[in-house]
């Protein structure tokens, strides 16, 4: 009777136990499917078109006019690190020139491909060697501009910002604390400023607050 009763008891606990491994194993894969339909989604919408008839107004990129494209991508690519998104050679008529002149004009993008772009144009491509105009460098002047990137790596790309031929530095990083966009507090902001090549200014700067712009 005892050997009835223990072998029963056996057989009910081996039973329990096969359930609960298939019940454990089926809330994995649950799980596992749930994790994958959440990346694959997060997927599709960092490859979502951007659509510009969806917005009013996207401010898109700023074109520089520049004399050597190749001083300026030793600076924009190379130092501070932007990814060349589009590099090609237009033609545009001339009275002179065989009928046509060469303009090359590149875009570079810091995180996103369509909006904060930056667009380098050499619009006597191949002729910087001819070009005697000087190098304006008039710093917070009236119809200058001032192009402001934020990086968490100052330190490390400042040097080597420095080494850029044709790049001047106008103030070294520097702490600077600046009133939050609530006014209740500061942001305090490592700034660096320097002239690229063609004498535009760039503030090259280092957030060590969180910016809350609400």
């Amino acid at each position: 009777m005892m050997r009835s009763i223990l072998a029963y008891l056996m057989h009910v606990f081996i039973i329990s136990s096969v359930m609960c491994c298939l019940s454990a194993c089926k809330e994995r894969s649950t799980s596992n499917e749930t994790n994958t339909t959440t990346i694959t989604a997060g997927e599709d919408v960092l490859n979502e078109v951007f659509d510009p008839q969806e917005h009013p107004l996207v401010f898109r990129r700023t074109t520089l006019i520049v004399r050597d494209l190749k001083k300026s991508l030793a600076l924009y690519r190379d130092a501070l690190g932007m990814v060349v998104i589009y590099d090609k050679i237009l033609k545009r008529p001339h009275p002179t020139k065989d009928g046509e002149q060469d303009i090359r004009l590149v875009f570079l993008k810091a995180v996103d491909e369509y909006y904060g772009v930056l667009g380098l144009m050499e619009y006597q491509y191949g002729e910087a060697d001819k070009l005697i105009e000087p190098v304006r460098k008039q710093g917070f002047a009236v119809q200058n501009s001032i192009m402001l990137f934020n990086t968490n790596a100052l330190d490390e790309k400042f040097p080597i910002i420095e080494r850029t031929p044709g790049v001047e530095i106008y103030k070294p990083p520097t702490l600077r604390e600046y009133p939050s966009y609530d006014g209740k507090g500061t942001i305090r902001v490592k700034v660096s400023i320097f002239y690229d090549p063609d004498g535009f200014l760039v503030e090259f700067n280092e957030p060590l607050d969180p910016i809350k712009t609400n």
